[in-house]
């Protein structure tokens, strides 16, 4: 690995590019951060039982729904509290953490990517992490998945340094340990997994064994019981059987002890969550196991072909464990490591790849560097394939907005930004393309990439989405409304109000559920379709407070298909709405 890097040592032009790189996400992550879509129903755990901990002054116990919650530690918790300190209580405010660790990603990746290879490998990686679709998406959500991979990815970097260093400054593993320990408390075991079996995959492939004895797992267990055993402890000494029983039940047996088959749904992750970008990282790849190297295949046969081309795999794959490639084979068995480790697990969520994508994203830079400093960079057509069909794909993209924003008819002027920075970046890569100059595409493209997706979240989802349950949360937040609410069906839309109030809200699937809800002299609210409560309710003496619309989901039928056609009566389609109730029993 190369020499330990510093920020003194950055030169200065790219240190102060990442600095204004770093402050452009931080704005590009947190524009119109409270807005809902998009969202996730886990962000409901984060945000009510945050705000319970400040109502009810009990600081050591999440309460969600009028129950404990155990299932994650409580530091992610204690961020959000102290944002809403902070801040205010806002959506906002809960998922400002995220972001801050988001932000911070960028900086570290870049330092890890430089001390793996070079200044020129950690820059394309900072530019390419933050605009990876799930980075920056979760980034964005008030949940534990960014802080933990932070702090995944701030271990692995001690590692990194310690390794280079020949084990000798105690300092780095010390600190390695206290961030496991950390990521622990926002997120669990997988904290500790995945630094783990990267190290200890890494350490046996490179033949590097005796070094386990150099990482002080004595000492470095104790660092981490110091940190995570307090809260623990007391959440036993407070909770007892209840506590003891969820751990070993829910967050032990259930979570490895389950029917669900096995499948390759994260090696699809990888590659989904990551576009354009999992393009380039693929032919990096197969450029690395000699796939895409020179063969020498004039005037021979198929069979000869093939041999020739497993002799030159294997060969690549011989001098990936030599003596000097310690920084791929750390890369690679890092992202090895989560895709087993989940596979095994079994329980598909795309977020949970999200630790793991710092090293895609140092391979695929990693691509970039080794093209800016050969003079056959266009004769690796991985490179102009994916280049060419990055501006494809912007150009596809803009065409399609601009199209969905004029049928819409009501779009405010200033969304059509939105495919007029696709057009130009599409443009701008073809330029390059033409000139030969593919491997300078990284900035544009990271830069097209982090307005379009702070744009789609903050400004074009919402809008079109109707902003559902907006105007009754607001309602609910400046009255302080704390009675029982519940949803008459309705689907997301509970997990939605529950994220902007931070709120307790019920689902009610069943009319006589809805009815045994409001048969009391307890003030109670219901959010309710105008045509069901004209339907089944007007019986129940209710008063309306709040009116709202919501966008009915198009159906297009048969006999419809001509409607795609007619612009008008397309825009009444899409434009569809049906008015919702936000009432109160008395």
């Amino acid at each position: 690995m190369s020499s330990l890097p510093n920020l003194s040592s950055i030169k200065s032009n790219e240190k102060y590019l990442l600095y204004c790189w770093m402050v452009f996400c931080f704005l590009a992550l947190t524009y119109k951060l409270g807005e809902v879509p998009p969202y996730h129903p886990d962000e409901n755990f984060y945000v009510e039982s945050s705000l319970r901990m400040i109502e009810s002054g009990d600081y050591i116990t999440p309460v969600y729904h009028e129950k404990k919650r155990f299932a994650k530690p409580i530091l992610y918790y204690w961020m959000v509290v102290s944002s809403f300190k902070v801040f205010g209580v806002s959506l906002a405010s809960a998922r400002i953490p995220s972001a801050i660790f988001g932000t911070l990603s960028i900086g570290l990746v870049f330092l890890l990517g430089r001390n793996l290879f070079d200044s020129r490998v950690g820059l394309f990686s900072s530019f390419i992490l933050p605009t990876t679709y799930l980075h920056f998406q979760i980034s964005r959500w008030s949940s534990t998945d960014m802080a933990l991979s932070f702090f995944i990815l701030l271990a692995l970097y001690l590692f990194a340094l310690s390794y280079k260093a020949n084990f000798k400054k105690n300092i780095y593993t010390y600190l390695f340990y206290i961030s496991i320990g950390l990521g622990f408390m926002v997120k669990g075991p997988v904290a500790i997994l995945i630094p783990g079996l990267t190290i200890l995959g890494f350490l046996i492939v490179t033949k590097r064994r005796a070094r386990f004895s150099d990482l002080h797992i004595g000492k470095g267990l104790i660092i981490v019981l110091m940190i995570i055993l307090p809260w623990f402890a007391a959440m036993f000494w407070m909770h007892g059987e209840e506590f003891k029983n969820h751990i070993i039940g829910n967050e032990i047996k259930n979570r490895l002890v389950h029917n669900t088959p096995f499948s390759f749904y994260y090696v699809g992750v990888l590659f989904r969550y990551q576009l354009p970008w999992s393009l380039f990282f693929i032919f990096a790849v197969l450029k690395q196991f000699g796939f895409l190297g020179p063969i020498n295949i004039t005037g021979i046969g198929l069979i000869d072909r093939m041999k020739g081309l497993w002799k030159n795999v294997t060969k690549h794959a011989k001098l990936l464990f030599k003596e000097g490639n310690e920084p791929l084979n750390f890369c690679y068995t890092w992202i090895l490591a989560c895709l087993a480790l989940f596979i095994f697990h079994r329980v598909e969520h795309s977020r949970y790849m999200l630790p793991c994508f710092p090293a895609v994203s140092i391979l695929t830079a990693k691509m970039f560097a080794d093209a800016e400093e050969t003079s056959l960079k266009l004769r690796f057509a991985g490179l102009n394939f994916s280049s060419i069909f990055t501006a494809l794909t912007f150009l596809t993209l803009s065409t399609l907005t601009g199209l969905g924003m004029f049928i819409q008819g009501s779009t405010p002027s200033a969304f059509f930004i939105l495919p007029a920075i696709l057009l130009i970046g599409s443009l701008i890569l073809v330029w390059l393309v033409r000139s030969k100059n593919s491997e300078k595409m990284v900035f544009p493209t990271a830069v097209v990439l982090a307005l379009t997706f702070s744009s789609l979240s903050g400004d074009v989802l919402p809008f079109f989405n109707q902003y559902p349950m907006k105007k009754f949360a607001e309602h609910i937040n400046q009255e302080n409304i704390r009675e029982p609410i519940a949803i008459y069906k309705l689907g997301n839309h509970r997990a939605r109000l529950g994220v902007l109030t931070g709120r307790t809200v019920v689902t009610l699937h069943s009319l006589q559920g809805a009815k045994s809800f409001l048969r009391t002299t307890q003030k109670k609210y219901l959010v309710i379709k105008k045509t069901d409560w004209e339907n089944k309710f007007l019986n129940q003496k209710m008063k309306i407070i709040k009116t709202d619309k919501i966008r009915v989901k198009t159906k297009f039928k048969s006999n419809d298909i001509k409607s795609l056609f007619n612009i008008e009566r397309l825009r009444k389609l899409i434009n569809s709405t049906e008015t919702i109730y936000f009432m109160s029993n008395n």
